[in-house]
């Protein structure tokens, strides 16, 4: 597979991203953990996200709590 995706700062092909553990938060309390993506050349940030993998074992989590009626 040929890479052809740029970084729109510094132009470099994108072949692989590199990756940091954000706090996401709203007003002044951290709701959620995130990654931010980054350009392995210049660390601009292409795009940030909900950690997908504590999200889900926060979901699973509450359902537990839920059903224990904790």
């Amino acid at each position: 597979m040929i890479n052809v995706g740029k970084c729109p700062k510094c132009q470099g092909i994108i072949r692989n991203v590199k990756t940091e553990d954000i706090s996401m938060d709203v007003g002044f309390q951290s709701v959620w953990k995130g990654f931010s993506y980054l350009c392995p050349q210049c660390s601009t940030v292409l795009s940030v996200e909900i950690n997908p993998i504590l999200l889900k074992e926060d979901m699973i989590t509450g359902v537990v709590k839920a059903l224990k009626g904790t």
